[in-house]
Protein backbone atom coordinates (compact mmCIF):
# COMPACT_ATOMS: atom_id res chain seq x y z
CA UNK A 1 0.00 0.00 0.00
CA UNK A 2 1.33 3.59 -0.83
CA UNK A 3 1.87 5.59 2.42
CA UNK A 4 -0.49 8.76 2.86
CA UNK A 5 1.71 11.78 2.48
CA UNK A 6 1.02 15.65 3.93
CA UNK A 7 3.29 18.62 4.13
CA UNK A 8 2.64 18.70 8.22
CA UNK A 9 1.79 15.41 10.52
CA UNK A 10 0.16 16.01 13.76
CA UNK A 11 0.49 13.19 16.23
CA UNK A 12 -2.25 13.67 18.47
CA UNK A 13 -6.08 15.62 18.53
CA UNK A 14 -6.04 17.20 21.96
CA UNK A 15 -5.95 20.88 22.41
CA UNK A 16 -1.77 21.45 21.23
CA UNK A 17 -2.48 19.05 18.34
CA UNK A 18 -5.82 20.62 17.33
CA UNK A 19 -4.77 24.19 17.56
CA UNK A 20 -1.34 23.78 15.87
CA UNK A 21 -3.56 21.46 13.01
CA UNK A 22 -6.40 24.30 13.03
CA UNK A 23 -4.05 27.24 12.91
CA UNK A 24 -1.66 25.93 10.08
CA UNK A 25 -5.05 24.40 7.79
CA UNK A 26 -6.64 27.88 8.01
CA UNK A 27 -3.27 29.33 6.42
CA UNK A 28 -3.64 26.73 3.91
CA UNK A 29 -1.09 24.40 4.62
CA UNK A 30 -1.69 20.63 3.86
CA UNK A 31 -2.24 19.03 7.79
CA UNK A 32 -3.06 15.73 8.86
CA UNK A 33 -3.72 14.57 12.58
CA UNK A 34 -3.53 11.38 13.80
CA UNK A 35 -5.33 10.68 17.03
CA UNK A 36 -5.13 7.19 18.65
CA UNK A 37 -8.62 7.68 20.42
CA UNK A 38 -12.27 8.56 19.21
CA UNK A 39 -13.58 12.01 20.39
CA UNK A 40 -15.04 12.56 22.60
CA UNK A 41 -13.31 10.95 25.50
CA UNK A 42 -12.27 12.11 29.22
CA UNK A 43 -9.27 13.81 30.09
CA UNK A 44 -7.72 16.04 32.38
CA UNK A 45 -7.05 19.71 32.49
CA UNK A 46 -10.24 20.96 32.80
CA UNK A 47 -9.74 24.59 33.83
CA UNK A 48 -8.46 27.20 31.03
CA UNK A 49 -6.94 30.21 31.65
CA UNK A 50 -7.22 34.02 30.15
CA UNK A 51 -3.96 33.22 27.71
CA UNK A 52 -6.48 30.95 25.74
CA UNK A 53 -9.06 33.23 24.88
CA UNK A 54 -6.87 34.89 22.20
CA UNK A 55 -6.05 32.16 20.48
CA UNK A 56 -10.21 30.72 20.54
CA UNK A 57 -10.61 34.53 19.19
CA UNK A 58 -8.01 33.84 16.00
CA UNK A 59 -9.58 30.17 15.23
CA UNK A 60 -13.29 32.26 15.80
CA UNK A 61 -14.34 29.86 18.65
CA UNK A 62 -14.67 32.56 21.24
CA UNK A 63 -18.41 32.69 21.48
CA UNK A 64 -18.96 29.26 21.84
CA UNK A 65 -16.86 28.70 24.17
CA UNK A 66 -18.35 31.34 26.18
CA UNK A 67 -21.77 29.97 25.44
CA UNK A 68 -21.34 26.65 26.15
CA UNK A 69 -19.00 26.66 29.24
CA UNK A 70 -18.61 28.56 33.03
CA UNK A 71 -16.46 31.53 33.20
CA UNK A 72 -13.68 31.54 35.14
CA UNK A 73 -12.37 35.58 36.69
CA UNK A 74 -9.91 34.30 39.18
CA UNK A 75 -8.88 31.44 41.68
CA UNK A 76 -9.19 31.35 45.15
CA UNK A 77 -6.15 29.62 47.28
CA UNK A 78 -6.87 28.10 50.09
CA UNK A 79 -4.54 26.60 52.70
CA UNK A 80 -5.97 23.75 54.76
CA UNK A 81 -2.89 23.83 57.62
CA UNK A 82 -3.54 27.46 58.42
CA UNK A 83 -7.38 28.05 57.38
CA UNK A 84 -6.34 31.38 55.56
CA UNK A 85 -7.40 32.02 51.89
CA UNK A 86 -7.09 34.50 48.95
CA UNK A 87 -8.80 34.87 46.00
CA UNK A 88 -6.98 36.34 42.93
CA UNK A 89 -8.61 37.86 40.02
CA UNK A 90 -7.48 37.82 36.42
CA UNK A 91 -8.11 41.54 36.12
CA UNK A 92 -5.10 42.15 38.77
CA UNK A 93 -2.66 40.84 36.57
CA UNK A 94 0.04 43.28 34.86
CA UNK A 95 -1.62 42.54 31.63
CA UNK A 96 -4.88 40.47 32.27
CA UNK A 97 -5.87 41.09 28.44
CA UNK A 98 -9.67 38.79 28.15
CA UNK A 99 -9.23 38.55 32.00
CA UNK A 100 -11.76 35.40 32.07
CA UNK A 101 -11.07 32.10 31.11
CA UNK A 102 -13.44 29.02 31.35
CA UNK A 103 -14.01 25.93 33.32
CA UNK A 104 -14.32 22.82 30.22
CA UNK A 105 -15.38 19.56 30.35
CA UNK A 106 -12.23 18.03 28.26
CA UNK A 107 -14.47 15.07 26.34
CA UNK A 108 -16.89 18.03 25.04
CA UNK A 109 -13.88 21.50 24.70
CA UNK A 110 -11.30 18.94 22.58
CA UNK A 111 -14.22 17.53 20.36
CA UNK A 112 -15.26 21.35 19.78
CA UNK A 113 -11.16 21.73 18.88
CA UNK A 114 -10.50 18.54 16.63
CA UNK A 115 -14.08 19.72 14.92
CA UNK A 116 -12.49 22.90 14.43
CA UNK A 117 -9.31 21.65 12.64
CA UNK A 118 -11.50 19.72 10.65
CA UNK A 119 -12.97 22.22 9.39
CA UNK A 120 -10.10 24.66 8.73
CA UNK A 121 -9.04 22.23 6.52
CA UNK A 122 -6.97 19.43 8.45
CA UNK A 123 -7.40 15.75 7.64
CA UNK A 124 -8.37 14.13 10.57
CA UNK A 125 -7.41 10.09 11.52
CA UNK A 126 -9.51 9.10 14.80
CA UNK A 127 -8.72 5.82 15.92
CA UNK A 128 -5.19 5.87 14.52
CA UNK A 129 -2.01 5.48 16.73
CA UNK A 130 1.88 6.72 15.69
CA UNK A 131 3.31 3.79 16.77
CA UNK A 132 7.27 4.84 15.46
CA UNK A 133 8.81 7.44 14.23
CA UNK A 134 10.24 7.18 10.89
CA UNK A 135 13.73 9.13 10.04
CA UNK A 136 15.48 9.91 6.38
CA UNK A 137 19.49 11.09 7.23
CA UNK A 138 18.60 11.55 10.66
CA UNK A 139 15.79 13.81 10.36
CA UNK A 140 12.01 12.74 10.95
CA UNK A 141 10.24 11.71 8.11
CA UNK A 142 6.68 10.51 9.14
CA UNK A 143 5.47 7.80 11.21
CA UNK A 144 4.16 4.12 11.26
CA UNK A 145 0.61 4.00 12.30
CA UNK A 146 -2.22 0.96 13.57
CA UNK A 147 -5.91 1.73 12.63
CA UNK A 148 -8.45 0.28 15.09
CA UNK A 149 -8.64 -2.77 12.60
CA UNK A 150 -5.22 -3.58 13.45
CA UNK A 151 -4.08 -2.60 9.94
CA UNK A 152 -0.68 -0.97 9.55
CA UNK A 153 -0.70 2.43 7.27
CA UNK A 154 2.43 4.70 6.82
CA UNK A 155 2.02 8.41 6.81
CA UNK A 156 5.27 10.19 5.42
CA UNK A 157 5.44 13.99 5.74
CA UNK A 158 8.01 16.77 5.63
CA UNK A 159 7.56 17.63 9.38
CA UNK A 160 6.66 15.68 12.11
CA UNK A 161 4.46 17.69 15.15
CA UNK A 162 3.97 15.51 18.48
CA UNK A 163 1.37 16.14 20.37
CA UNK A 164 0.98 13.18 22.21
CA UNK A 165 0.53 14.56 25.64
CA UNK A 166 2.17 12.39 28.19
CA UNK A 167 2.24 9.34 25.88
CA UNK A 168 5.40 11.66 24.43
CA UNK A 169 6.00 9.35 21.33
CA UNK A 170 9.42 11.02 20.69
CA UNK A 171 11.12 11.99 23.49
CA UNK A 172 9.75 8.24 24.53
CA UNK A 173 11.28 7.13 21.55
CA UNK A 174 14.99 8.78 22.09
CA UNK A 175 14.80 8.36 26.07
CA UNK A 176 14.56 11.64 27.03
CA UNK A 177 11.92 11.53 29.54
CA UNK A 178 13.51 12.30 33.12
CA UNK A 179 11.28 12.91 36.12
CA UNK A 180 11.27 16.38 37.91
CA UNK A 181 13.82 16.17 41.09
CA UNK A 182 11.06 16.32 44.46
CA UNK A 183 7.85 16.93 42.07
CA UNK A 184 7.14 13.13 42.13
CA UNK A 185 3.45 13.44 42.49
CA UNK A 186 0.10 11.36 41.44
CA UNK A 187 -3.34 12.73 40.75
CA UNK A 188 -6.77 11.19 41.94
CA UNK A 189 -9.51 12.65 40.47
CA UNK A 190 -13.24 12.31 39.96
CA UNK A 191 -16.28 14.23 39.01
CA UNK A 192 -19.13 14.99 41.50
CA UNK A 193 -23.22 16.75 41.49
CA UNK A 194 -23.49 19.65 44.18
CA UNK A 195 -20.59 20.43 45.29
CA UNK A 196 -20.47 23.50 46.88
CA UNK A 197 -19.31 26.89 45.51
CA UNK A 198 -19.21 30.23 45.62
CA UNK A 199 -22.02 32.80 44.34
CA UNK A 200 -22.00 35.47 41.68
CA UNK A 201 -19.06 36.63 39.51
CA UNK A 202 -17.28 33.79 41.61
CA UNK A 203 -19.09 31.04 40.84
CA UNK A 204 -16.32 29.74 38.36
CA UNK A 205 -13.52 30.10 40.56
CA UNK A 206 -10.60 27.37 40.24
CA UNK A 207 -10.31 26.38 44.02
CA UNK A 208 -6.64 25.66 45.08
CA UNK A 209 -6.40 23.76 48.18
CA UNK A 210 -3.29 23.11 49.66
CA UNK A 211 -2.96 20.28 52.51
CA UNK A 212 -0.29 18.13 53.90
CA UNK A 213 -0.44 16.03 51.55
CA UNK A 214 -0.39 18.01 48.29
CA UNK A 215 -3.06 20.09 46.95
CA UNK A 216 -6.45 19.94 45.94
CA UNK A 217 -8.76 21.11 43.27
CA UNK A 218 -12.50 22.06 42.36
CA UNK A 219 -13.52 22.80 39.11
CA UNK A 220 -17.05 23.58 39.00
CA UNK A 221 -18.56 22.99 35.28
CA UNK A 222 -22.03 24.87 33.86
CA UNK A 223 -24.68 22.93 35.77
CA UNK A 224 -24.17 20.84 39.02
CA UNK A 225 -21.48 18.70 38.14
CA UNK A 226 -17.56 19.86 39.04
CA UNK A 227 -14.56 18.35 38.89
CA UNK A 228 -12.56 17.21 42.01
CA UNK A 229 -8.97 15.73 42.59
CA UNK A 230 -5.95 15.77 44.48
CA UNK A 231 -2.36 15.93 43.56
CA UNK A 232 -0.42 13.60 46.12
CA UNK A 233 3.53 12.82 47.17
CA UNK A 234 3.97 9.66 46.50
CA UNK A 235 4.74 9.42 50.28
CA UNK A 236 1.07 9.47 50.83
CA UNK A 237 0.33 7.26 48.07
CA UNK A 238 2.40 4.77 49.80
CA UNK A 239 -0.18 5.25 52.76
CA UNK A 240 -3.00 3.45 50.63
CA UNK A 241 -3.61 -0.04 52.51
CA UNK A 242 -3.49 -3.42 49.75
CA UNK A 243 -6.60 -4.04 50.04
CA UNK A 244 -8.29 -0.08 50.00
CA UNK A 245 -10.55 0.87 47.20
CA UNK A 246 -9.19 4.03 45.81
CA UNK A 247 -12.31 5.42 46.47
CA UNK A 248 -12.00 5.07 49.94
CA UNK A 249 -8.29 6.07 50.08
CA UNK A 250 -9.93 9.26 48.11
CA UNK A 251 -12.02 10.22 50.96
CA UNK A 252 -9.69 9.45 53.50
CA UNK A 253 -7.28 11.83 51.68
CA UNK A 254 -9.52 14.92 50.61
CA UNK A 255 -10.97 14.09 54.40
CA UNK A 256 -7.04 15.87 55.55
CA UNK A 257 -8.16 19.13 54.21
CA UNK A 258 -11.14 21.31 55.80
CA UNK A 259 -12.10 23.14 53.03
CA UNK A 260 -12.60 19.93 50.36
CA UNK A 261 -14.33 18.16 53.26
CA UNK A 262 -16.82 20.92 53.82
CA UNK A 263 -16.90 21.19 50.20
CA UNK A 264 -18.08 17.75 49.60
CA UNK A 265 -20.09 16.94 52.23
CA UNK A 266 -23.80 17.02 50.63
CA UNK A 267 -21.97 15.47 46.94
CA UNK A 268 -22.82 12.44 45.14
CA UNK A 269 -19.97 11.21 43.18
CA UNK A 270 -20.52 10.14 39.51
CA UNK A 271 -17.19 8.38 38.22
CA UNK A 272 -15.12 6.06 39.47
CA UNK A 273 -12.03 7.66 41.18
CA UNK A 274 -9.25 7.56 38.32
CA UNK A 275 -5.27 7.59 39.32
CA UNK A 276 -2.71 9.63 37.45
CA UNK A 277 1.13 8.96 38.02
CA UNK A 278 4.29 10.23 36.63
CA UNK A 279 2.43 13.81 35.39
CA UNK A 280 5.69 16.14 35.83
CA UNK A 281 8.71 15.14 34.04
CA UNK A 282 11.53 16.85 31.52
CA UNK A 283 13.11 16.29 27.67
CA UNK A 284 16.70 17.80 26.96
CA UNK A 285 14.94 18.64 23.52
CA UNK A 286 11.68 19.78 22.25
CA UNK A 287 12.59 20.23 19.01
CA UNK A 288 14.41 18.23 15.98
CA UNK A 289 15.82 17.59 12.24
CA UNK A 290 12.47 17.58 10.45
CA UNK A 291 10.26 17.26 14.25
CA UNK A 292 8.42 19.71 16.87
CA UNK A 293 6.88 19.12 19.85
CA UNK A 294 3.87 20.79 21.62
CA UNK A 295 2.11 20.74 24.81
CA UNK A 296 2.41 17.82 27.18
CA UNK A 297 4.91 15.66 24.59
CA UNK A 298 7.55 18.12 25.19
CA UNK A 299 7.46 18.22 28.90
CA UNK A 300 5.35 18.72 31.78
CA UNK A 301 6.07 20.67 35.02
CA UNK A 302 3.02 20.78 37.17
CA UNK A 303 -0.72 20.93 37.24
CA UNK A 304 -1.04 23.50 39.99
CA UNK A 305 -1.49 26.51 38.10
CA UNK A 306 -3.35 25.28 34.92
CA UNK A 307 -0.24 24.94 33.30
CA UNK A 308 -0.93 21.79 30.88
CA UNK A 309 -3.56 23.63 29.16
CA UNK A 310 -1.85 27.05 29.07
CA UNK A 311 1.25 25.47 27.49
CA UNK A 312 -0.57 23.35 24.86
CA UNK A 313 -2.69 26.10 23.57
CA UNK A 314 -0.79 29.00 23.87
CA UNK A 315 2.33 26.55 22.71
CA UNK A 316 0.30 25.47 19.68
CA UNK A 317 0.01 28.92 18.49
CA UNK A 318 3.42 30.01 19.27
CA UNK A 319 4.38 26.16 17.25
CA UNK A 320 2.27 27.25 14.69
CA UNK A 321 3.93 29.83 13.79
CA UNK A 322 7.23 28.42 14.03
CA UNK A 323 6.26 25.66 11.67
CA UNK A 324 4.60 27.92 8.78
CA UNK A 325 8.39 30.18 9.17
CA UNK A 326 9.61 26.79 8.58
CA UNK A 327 7.59 25.69 5.42
CA UNK A 328 8.09 29.45 4.05
CA UNK A 329 11.66 29.59 4.37
CA UNK A 330 12.56 25.70 3.29
CA UNK A 331 14.24 24.75 6.45
CA UNK A 332 12.98 22.10 8.69
CA UNK A 333 15.97 21.66 10.51
CA UNK A 334 16.12 22.35 14.39
CA UNK A 335 17.65 25.79 14.29
CA UNK A 336 14.39 27.02 12.78
CA UNK A 337 12.29 26.05 15.56
CA UNK A 338 15.45 27.04 18.35
CA UNK A 339 13.33 30.73 19.10
CA UNK A 340 10.24 28.29 20.04
CA UNK A 341 11.96 25.94 21.92
CA UNK A 342 13.65 28.41 24.38
CA UNK A 343 10.05 30.58 24.31
CA UNK A 344 8.66 26.91 26.10
CA UNK A 345 11.64 25.96 28.16
CA UNK A 346 10.84 29.69 29.60
CA UNK A 347 7.23 29.44 30.52
CA UNK A 348 7.52 25.93 31.72
CA UNK A 349 10.27 26.78 34.57
CA UNK A 350 8.55 29.79 35.67
CA UNK A 351 5.33 27.55 35.91
CA UNK A 352 7.67 25.05 37.90
CA UNK A 353 9.67 27.75 40.13
CA UNK A 354 6.19 28.72 41.11
CA UNK A 355 4.77 25.37 42.15
CA UNK A 356 8.05 24.72 43.57
CA UNK A 357 7.51 27.53 45.99
CA UNK A 358 3.96 26.92 46.45
CA UNK A 359 4.83 23.47 47.94
CA UNK A 360 7.60 24.73 50.14
CA UNK A 361 5.31 27.29 51.89
CA UNK A 362 7.60 29.96 50.80
CA UNK A 363 5.44 31.63 48.42
CA UNK A 364 2.16 30.48 50.04
CA UNK A 365 3.06 32.57 53.03
CA UNK A 366 3.59 35.71 51.00
CA UNK A 367 0.47 35.16 49.54
CA UNK A 368 -1.95 34.10 52.05
CA UNK A 369 -0.38 36.84 54.52
CA UNK A 370 0.02 40.39 54.36
CA UNK A 371 1.48 40.39 50.83
CA UNK A 372 2.88 43.67 48.69
CA UNK A 373 0.30 44.26 45.85
CA UNK A 374 3.46 43.61 43.62
CA UNK A 375 3.23 39.61 44.71
CA UNK A 376 -0.31 39.60 44.29
CA UNK A 377 0.04 41.24 40.39
CA UNK A 378 2.52 38.80 39.59
CA UNK A 379 0.88 35.81 41.43
CA UNK A 380 -2.36 36.33 39.05
CA UNK A 381 -0.18 37.09 36.10
CA UNK A 382 1.39 33.80 36.11
CA UNK A 383 -2.27 32.74 36.93
CA UNK A 384 -3.49 34.51 33.92
CA UNK A 385 -1.07 32.40 31.87
CA UNK A 386 1.37 35.77 30.62
CA UNK A 387 4.28 33.23 30.35
CA UNK A 388 5.52 33.61 26.69
CA UNK A 389 8.20 35.77 24.75
CA UNK A 390 10.28 37.95 26.78
CA UNK A 391 10.69 38.49 30.56
CA UNK A 392 8.91 42.07 31.71
CA UNK A 393 9.93 43.23 34.53
CA UNK A 394 7.97 41.42 37.50
CA UNK A 395 8.44 38.01 35.58
CA UNK A 396 12.40 38.58 35.92
CA UNK A 397 12.32 39.41 39.24
CA UNK A 398 10.10 36.11 39.84
CA UNK A 399 11.79 34.16 38.33
CA UNK A 400 14.91 35.19 40.39
CA UNK A 401 12.61 34.87 43.59
CA UNK A 402 10.92 31.56 42.18
CA UNK A 403 13.87 29.36 40.73
CA UNK A 404 12.62 26.51 38.41
CA UNK A 405 15.81 24.44 39.34
CA UNK A 406 16.65 24.79 43.13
Amino acid sequence: MEPMRCDVLVLGGGPAGAVTAALLARDGVDVTVLERARFPRFHLGESLSPAAAGVLDELGLRDAVDGRYLRKHGVALRCARTGRQQRFRYDEAYEPGAALAWQVPRADFDDLLLRAARSFGAEVVEGCAAEDVLFDDGAAAGVIARREDGRQVTVRARLVVDATGQHALLAGRRGDRHPVDGMERTALSAHFRNVARAGGEAEGDLELILFPHGWIWNIPFLGEVSSVGALCANNWMRSRQPAEALETFFDRTVDDASFARDALASSTRLTPVLAHAGLSWRANRRVGDGWITVGDAGGFADPLLCAGTTLAIGGAARAAAAVRGALDRGDLSARSFADYARTLDAASDLFLGTARSLYAEELSEVLLGAGARADRRAFASVLAGDVFGDDPPWRAAWRERFPADR
